[in-house]
């Protein structure tokens, strides 16, 4: 594959990011004050605390932005998080690699609706493609180790994506370059106590390479009945994808292709415990189905794997007196896996079992919660794992909020790292996580913006091992850095946001940095609405960062690169709005992935039906 791309160096990609992000926001007029935000709304991933008391750190990524943010799923969302960064295989459809403050991709954990998305058939993270976000209603974005409440992967973080739930009928339909067609609808009705949503979305595009296509079919589903006391549920999801690979190792692959599905059901029951207790009891299950296939791959023609996952979670919450409020909680996950590869069975059914306890204890002392949690894991297999945490927030003045927590964290080896018959390794242990971390939130009239400074060193890490052909735990990695946020509602219809990551990564194992781990990384959106227009950009700039070149066998730098993007809304008749959008605005060239492309200017047209009851 040709190596030189075009564009600017790296001082100038950080200075065009800066400047046609201050530019645009300085061109747009200035208008009358908005209230502040509410920041007392409750954060459902971290035990339902207010945004103003959080001890961690936490980015709310609401409709209006998810709106905004384009077709392409989570990655433009997270993107515009302090201490995130996604990075795409070529085109949005193919493999995202998603780093929350340096940790690796597996060691984050996604949820939908409280439920984990997670696959024990493999050891890589999630495919954020599948994840369409119209169908998606609120993201909850926690940055630093959560593994105290939700056990392993939680290393980096959590993300609870939060799927439509609101009332009335809306569609859309939407076209563009590249053959890129989607459409969505959503339909919700309340009925009393008695409510039901549904929800469906289609994207297919062709990128203009051959084999460079994408289609997904995704459905949601939500019912239950509410009252003060008690509320029962039943959720669906799913999305069945199918996509081609059109690279591997520099060489055009026009038969590569790979299929998966995923489908979550879930029941959820929430009910009052006297005056002031709550008990949250959840049982899910989760199927996800992963076929490759390359006929003209001489080493691995086909590969597919299965899992399958039953989980069982219960919490209750009470107020102790008037100063204590006590979480505690217990889960039970059953899961199971099978692998084939060249139509030949590769692990043909295994599984494991987890059991889990937790107990959190808050102390709210006016102006100051402190919080004191431990979890305990057991594997089937493994020692069991003690994931601790202490944290307190601080709120100086009503509007300014400090914070400082510790905790450790950690991963448990994928079913494939232990089983696999050619590399797995049935003795390897849970890698393991210290991480600090303290920063300080200002909210005042119409302004919030924060800044964190944090440190972890992750240890027992699983690699390749040259000396025995298998997985091993035998790295250990470094991180430190800073992250900032500024979100500012200048006037009436006007809103700006920036997020800034400094990352200094160590690979102890082969002392330089973590691969993919960019030491800058910038991003400002603004959004300005007139009457029913609307208007957003966003600009994201990622620094230079080493990677893993597969022609040359070997590490080699990734140059820094911008992306630009905007939409613009008009309404036309009542409830129905046209829109235009343009990614890489700029038609910039450049690889977020080292050998893979990422495509070039893209304009979609669209119209949109939104009406309530």
């Amino acid at each position: 594959m040709k190596r030189s791309f075009s564009g600017a160096p790296s001082g100038h990609c950080l200075l065009l990011s800066i400047v046609l992000s201050c530019l645009f926001f300085l061109s747009l007029p200035a208008a009358e004050k908005e209230e502040k935000p509410d920041v007392e709304e409750k954060i459902e991933v971290i035990g339902r605390v207010p945004l103003v008391r959080a001890l961690q750190s936490v980015s709310l990524l609401d409709r209006e932005r998810i709106e905004a943010a384009g077709t392409d799923g989570l990655k433009g969302l997270l993107g515009q998080c302090p201490g995130m960064l996604v990075l795409n295989a070529g085109n949005p459809a193919q493999f995202a690699y998603g780093f929350a403050r340096g940790a690796a991709v597996n060691q984050m954990l996604y949820l939908v609706d409280g439920v984990k998305l997670h696959d024990p058939s493999s050891a890589l993270a999630g495919n954020y493609s599948f994840l369409a976000p119209q169908l998606i209603e609120k993201v909850e974005v926690v940055r630093g180790p959560l593994s105290n409440l939700y056990g392993s992967s939680a290393m980096g973080g959590v993300i609870n994506v939060i799927t439509r739930r609101t009332e009335g009928l809306r569609f859309s339909l939407s076209g563009g370059s590249h053959g890129t067609l989607g459409g969505n609808v959503h339909f919700g009705k309340r009925l009393g106590a008695v409510h039901v949503s549904l929800g469906g979305d289609l994207l297919d595009y062709d990128e203009g390479l051959a084999n460079d296509r994408f289609e997904r079919r995704s459905f949601s589903l939500h019912s239950g009945y509410e009252n003060n006391d008690l509320s029962l549920g039943l959720s669906c999801f799913g999305t069945l994808i199918a996509a081609g690979i059109p690279w591997n190792l520099g060489a055009a692959t026009p038969r590569r292709a790979y299929e998966q599905d995923n489908f979550i059901v879930a029941l959820p029951l929430n009910a009052r415990v006297g005056r002031r207790g709550r008990l949250d009891v959840t049982g899910s299950l989760h199927w996800n189905r992963y076929d490759f296939s390359d006929p003209d791959d001489q080493w691995t023609p086909q590969f597919a794997n299965e899992s399958f996952m039953a989980e069982l979670q219960a919490k209750y919450s009470a107020r102790l007196g008037e100063k204590l409020n006590l979480v505690a909680g217990a889960d039970l996950s059953l899961q199971r896996i099978a692998a084939s590869e060249n139509h030949q069975a590769l692990i043909p059914s295994a599984g494991t079992e987890v059991v889990s306890a937790y107990a959190e204890l808050q102390a709210d002392l006016g102006r100051m919660l402190l919080a004191g949690s431990l979890r305990f894991d057991k594997y089937a297999a493994l020692e069991g794992v003690l994931s601790p945490h202490v944290g307190l927030s601080w709120n100086l003045a009503p509007a300014l909020k400090l914070r400082a927590s510790f905790s450790r964290s950690f991963r448990a080896p994928a079913l494939p790292e232990k089983l696999n018959p050619y590399w797995g390794n049935p003795g390897l242990s849970p890698e393991t996580g210290r991480s600090l971390e303290a920063g300080a939130d200002l909210y005042v009239a119409n302004l919030e913006c924060g800044i964190t400074a944090f440190a972890s060193m992750y240890s027992n890490l699983i690699g390749f091992s040259p000396l025995t052909a298998r997985f091993a735990n035998i790295n250990q990695a470094d991180i430190r850095g800073v992250e900032a946020s500024l979100g500012w509602r200048v006037g009436r219809g006007l809103h700006w946001r920036a997020a800034y990551t400094y990352l200094h990564t160590q690979d102890v194992q082969y002392e330089r940095e973590l691969l993919r781990r960019p030491r800058h990384v910038l991003s400002s959106a603004i959004l300005y609405r007139l009457r029913a227009i609307t208007l957003s950009a966003e600009v994201a700039y990622v620094g230079r960062r080493l990677d893993y070149d597969e022609l040359l066998w070997t590490v080699a730098e990734s140059r820094p690169f911008s992306h630009v993007a905007g939409t613009l809304k008009l309404p036309l008749l009542k409830n129905m709005t046209a829109s235009c959008r343009v990614d890489n605005a700029l038609n910039a060239r450049f690889e977020e992935v080292l050998g893979y492309p990422a495509p070039r200017r893209r304009f979609m047209l669209g119209l949109a039906y939104g009406g309530g009851d």
